[in-house]
């Protein structure tokens, strides 16, 4: 047993959310490294160059006052009693010749200040003669870069070491540095520009083939289920493959509904006729006056239910076709004379007359297959007949217009004024004034789609007296 206070492992407090981590997009990816890099490689350049430089200037000071302190050293000589020393000046003026820097100079003899500045302070004594002791000390507010160097004298059988400090100012040493290092912060502000522009170069075409591939397959229509063929890089193979895959797993599932659906409707609509015969049997043998209203509503249902049904068939063969499509070269001209002639019956069952207006010695061809056109025409004269009155007539005209064939079918109805033609276009879906006329609301769906499978637009619109107007627009080869 637990107690009430337990939970077991893996459940989660009640009211607590789960936080789903946004995943970060593939050019921050690519994008991040690229650029910390180029930071890193820009810094390092920068306090290279610095460093280079400080050093390359400080190894020349030092050479210079090792050179002054030497040439002290040469002109210092022993006489009977001492050490005498004689100044070579023209080294200061060497010393203070390239900028404005000051030089200070002591020097000692065995410890003792013998000349110059009193308060220069002298690095230790070097461990060798005539190898200098090098340091940077502060002397009166100014830098100083110093010189010591000593060197032993025997005098009267003893040896005396004289000690000689050089020192100068590093302004000019600053001054250099200071224009290296802006220089160099300029090459590297440069190398890292440089460098994000040639990340965001290699992001963009890393991530173009993925783009392009994206592109081709959006641009692609509702019913367009076939294989990608579009080229690109090995690394995006497996998700070609993927997608293909899928896409094939879809079609058959498409298939196997479609096919479900008009077998469907293919069995109701046998046992429907069944019903509707024996129902016009019965109305002509009844003399009650309920019995022939109740009779007549079974046949209207039955009517409705197989227009249904008729068009649920019609949009299996629409979807079927629009990708397995057998295109042919079809004269306009007969199509639309076989079309009207085989739904002329069903008009002249209303008392509607169908009219015909295009030239026959002038055909007009258009490549596509010829079962979408037919539907297209048959739903197109079928919904223009449903919502025209007695005595109307419907007229039926072909032309071109910009190297399309232009299919025209006029009616007398009710039109279409009001009506959200969105609408129009989804499955089902009927206009808000045909409440009392049978109908499922494929019929312009079915036209839409088709319209779509064969590149094609269609336009629906009132007539300027009364009825509406259906064109549809094909292109011609």
């Amino acid at each position: 047993m637990t107690s009430p206070d337990m939970k077991p492992a893996g459940m989660k407090p009640l009211g607590m959310k789960s936080v789903e981590r946004k995943p970060v997009s593939l050019r921050w990816r690519l994008l991040l490294p690229l650029v910390v890099t180029a930071i890193v490689i820009s810094a390092l350049l920068f306090f290279t160059m610095r460093n280079v430089t400080t050093h390359a200037v400080q190894a020349t000071q030092d050479a210079l006052l090792e050179t002054a302190a030497l040439s002290i050293l040469e002109q210092t000589r022993t006489t009977e009693d001492d050490v005498e020393i004689d100044l070579p000046y023209h080294i200061f003026t060497m010393l203070g010749a390239t900028s404005e820097d000051k030089v200070y100079y002591r020097i000692d003899l065995d410890g003792a200040f013998l000349t110059g500045y009193e308060d220069l302070a002298p690095n230790i004594m070097p461990q060798q003669e005539d190898r200098p002791v090098f340091s940077s000390v502060v002397f009166r507010d100014s830098k100083l870069r110093q010189a010591t160097i000593h060197r032993g004298f025997v005098v009267r059988g003893k040896t005396k070491f004289v000690r000689i400090t050089i020192a100068q100012t590093q302004l000019f040493q600053e001054t250099i540095i200071r224009d290296i290092s802006r220089t160099a912060s300029i090459i590297g502000i440069s190398f890292f520009g440089f460098a994000i522009f040639m990340a965001l170069f290699v992001t963009t075409s890393f991530l173009r083939p993925i783009k392009l591939l994206a592109d081709a397959v959006s641009r692609r229509g509702p019913n367009d289920l076939r294989p990608v063929r579009h080229p690109t890089p090995e690394e995006l193979a497996p998700l070609v493959q993927s997608l293909n895959g899928f896409i094939a797993r879809l079609r058959t599932t498409l298939r196997q509904t479609e096919t479900f659906i008009a077998e469907a409707a293919h069995h109701i609509r046998t046992p429907l006729s069944l019903v509707k015969s024996e129902s016009q049997l019965a109305l002509s043998k009844s003399t009650n006056v309920h019995s022939r209203e109740h009779l007549r509503n079974i046949m209207q249902a039955v009517d409705q239910s197989s227009r249904s049904a008729s068009q649920l068939l019609d949009h299996a063969i629409v979807l079927y076709r629009a990708e397995q499509a057998d295109e042919l070269r079809l004269d306009l001209n007969l199509v639309i004379q076989n079309i009207v002639e085989n739904i002329q019956p069903v008009a002249s069952l209303r008392d509607i007359n169908i009219t015909s207006n295009f030239d026959t010695d002038a055909s007009i061809f258009i490549m596509a297959d010829r079962v979408l056109v037919e539907v297209a025409l048959r739903n197109m004269l079928d919904n223009a007949i449903k919502y025209s009155e007695p005595d109307q007539t419907i007229h039926v005209s072909l032309g071109t217009s910009n190297n399309m064939a232009k299919i025209t079918v006029r009616d007398q109805g009710r039109g279409i004024k009001g009506v959200n033609q969105r609408g129009l276009k989804q499955r089902f879906k009927r206009g808000s004034n045909v409440d009392d006329v049978i109908g499922s609301g494929l019929g312009l769906a079915i036209v839409w789609e088709i319209c779509t499978a064969l590149h094609g637009t269609f336009t629906l619109k009132n007539n300027k007296g009364d009825g509406a107007c259906a064109v549809l627009y094909l292109p011609v080869c």
